[in-house]
């Protein structure tokens, strides 16, 4: 639906109302032009006759007069007659051709004596009695109609033209007339009716779009911003539905069904209300997910529970909203609802989460779940509803929370202690294989100091599990990154050298971060040694340090096996391992780096393809960096 109702446009505003004046306007100058074209052709034809019929009078006077000229020999009287007819208003040249085509006799005297220039002298040599009329156009630019006229041979003629079958013609009478008038009448009568034909043109069109604007496009528009309001969420929007015609047939459907639609949409808003209101009147926390992860619907209680609002909860992705994760929560590490339902390994499931309310302070939940299809745009969507009941109060509850959380540190803490104890192990292994291969013990000072630090570290880590339930209060300081990543080198320089893995050590300048030692070595080396695991038949390990754009960057690139694209997602989840060499882990060492990592603000990303290797990435803010941070 629209937020707001679209007007509907002008009768001739609309397409359909342009298209139907296009069209209307198109048919009908066509037939105008066509009934024009054939107006001006006859009534052409009409004077063209009229003046034929003038002219055929004046030839068949002039002809006898000729003939009986001719008879007598009396050329003066015939060239008299030539010359008053010349002095004719209308009549622009007589000529008397003889049947060579030449002419004897003109009004035009200049013109005796010489061919007859003209396609006419060809109907000397023609036996078909008749005049014939043509309109013709003088260099001078007037319009003629020429009438020819064959003189027949007679019996009486024969002495001086020989018998009629040798000589059917004696010659040929053209007689011009001026046809300027006629010319001019046409075209006048032809303007007259085209000016005519535009104006009963406009005021049919006019009249007939009149009609068309009334009787369609005004109810077809009404019908349309009545549709515009509806969809808009004006639900008493109607549209007239006066006469008997389609189209009032039409607005009177459209008016049903909109009360059809809209006592529908009433009642599924008052259903919708009352679900809240039951939803509200349960005490726990209750919220319906889809399946991706994003809140639906849920209840009061439920904002409650963590002090949110409405608006900023629905929508929001579940993990965000009750855990403030960015991404979906760990299925190895605590019983996600999501992952187990969705899965179809269950039906319905009970377990303990820890939600985070607005302000940062943990709440202790019992989460009853279970699969729901929900019906969303004529589609069945696969939900999951939830019963969260708050355990804050009840100490038992509390207390087997606290436990569950001290076993999952405390095998966090062991696997910080085996990283710094393998460390001493390689260090007096290293010891005892150079004083052997030696006999001396050159180097034996270098591997001790290694070994008592990392002792050291063991100590730091073991005095945290005394501290379990607080949070490290070890303090954070302006750390020099090269020192710590040459000890990590160092220390695991051995094992490198026995998985046939050679390892670079780049810095660019002297990167610097505001962190823990201990806590940042473990991080560079279970990164590191994780990458020794991906290269079983050896390789190369390229470990690089810089600051650039207010980041510290600390990347460790390795020539291994990779990492399937379907397993990136998982690496840094708690107690999943799948080591290249075969070796077993804990699954541990990755989550706990990317907690270390993102608890002193820095990211811990990683790129991968298989069969080339893999790059992971330490994103530090640089404490050196003035300006502001790229993104």
């Amino acid at each position: 639906m629209t937020d707001t109702p679209v007007p509907a446009p002008g009768p001739f505003g609309s397409v359909l109302g342009r298209r139907i004046l296009l069209v209307l306007a198109a048919v009908l100058t066509v037939c105008s032009l066509l009934f024009l074209t054939l107006f001006v052709l006859a009534l052409r034809s009409r004077l063209i006759e009229g003046h034929e019929r003038a002219s055929i009078e004046i030839n068949t006077l002039l002809e006898a007069s000729l003939k009986n000229a001719m008879l007598n020999r009396d050329l003066e009287g015939l060239r008299s007659i030539l010359a008053e007819i010349g002095k004719e208003q209308n009549v622009a040249n007589v000529y008397v051709i003889n049947p060579a085509g030449v002419v004897r006799f003109a009004t035009d005297v200049a013109a005796e004596g010489k061919a007859f220039a003209d396609a006419a002298g060809e109907a000397v040599q023609s036996t078909r009695p008749g005049t014939t009329s043509t309109l013709r156009h003088t260099p001078a630019g007037h319009t003629v109609l020429r009438s020819v006229n064959p003189v027949m041979n007679e019996p009486r003629c024969q002495q001086c033209h020989g018998s009629v079958q040798a000589n059917p013609v004696n010659g040929l009478l053209v007689v011009d007339y001026v046809a300027d008038d006629v010319v001019r009448d046409y075209w006048r009568a032809g303007l007259l009716l085209a000016a005519a034909g535009f104006a009963v043109l406009l005021a049919a069109l006019g009249t007939i779009m009149r009609t068309i604007k009334r009787n369609v496009l005004v109810p077809v528009a009404s019908i349309g911003d009545a549709a515009n309001r509806f969809a808009a969420g004006d639900l008493e929007a109607r549209t007239p539905a006066t006469g008997s015609d389609e189209l009032s047939a039409l607005a009177g459907q459209f008016n049903a069904m909109a009360e059809q639609v809209g006592r529908n949409v009433r009642a599924v808003q008052v259903n919708e209300r009352f679900l809240q209101d039951v939803l509200d009147a349960v005490p726990d926390g209750m919220r319906v997910i889809g399946p991706d992860y994003r809140i639906l619907k849920a209840n009061a209680a439920y904002f409650s529970q963590l002090g949110e609002t409405p608006e900023h909860s629905l929508g929001q992705p579940c993990h965000l909203s009750s855990h403030k994760l960015k991404v979906p929560c760990s299925p190895t590490l605590v019983p996600c609802p999501m992952a187990e339902l969705q899965a179809g390994r269950r039906e319905s499931l009970k377990c303990r989460h820890r939600h985070v309310r607005a302000d940062g302070s943990e709440l202790f939940v019992e989460v009853s779940a279970a699969r729901v299809l929900l019906e969303q745009d004529g589609k069945a969507l696969p939900c999951v509803i939830e019963s969260i009941r708050d355990l804050s109060n009840q100490a038992e509850a509390s207390h087997g929370q606290r436990l569950a959380e001290i076993g999952q540190l405390a095998t966090g803490i062991a696997h910080e202690i085996h990283n710094p104890l393998w460390s001493i192990h390689l260090a007096m292994e290293a010891i005892r294989n150079d004083m052997a291969a030696r006999g001396e013990d050159t180097s034996a000072d270098s591997y001790i100091a290694t070994a008592d630090r990392e002792i050291k570290r063991c100590l730091d880590v073991t005095g945290r599990l005394l501290r379990v339930s607080e949070p490290s209060s070890q303090e954070q300081v302006l750390l020099d990154l090269a020192p710590l990543l040459k000890d990590v080198v160092a220390l695991l320089t051995y094992q490198a050298q026995q998985s046939g893995v050679k390892i670079s050590l780049a810095l660019d300048g002297n990167p610097r971060a505001i962190t823990n030692e201990s806590d940042l070595g473990i991080v560079f080396v279970n990164l590191a040694q994780n990458a020794i695991h991906a290269m079983p038949r050896g390789g190369q390990l390229d470990i690089a340090a810089g600051a650039t754009g207010g980041r510290v960057d600390v990347t460790f690139r390795d020539t291994g096996v990779g990492i399937a694209a379907e397993d990136l997602q998982r690496i840094f989840w708690p107690f999943w391992s799948k080591r290249a060499d075969g070796s077993t882990g804990t699954g541990l060492g990755l989550s706990i780096c990317h907690s270390t990592v993102e608890r002193m603000k820095g990211e811990l990303t990683v790129k991968s393809t298989p069969g080339e290797g893999s790059t992971f990435r330490v994103s530090l803010p640089d404490p050196d960096f003035s300006g502001e941070p790229e993104p």
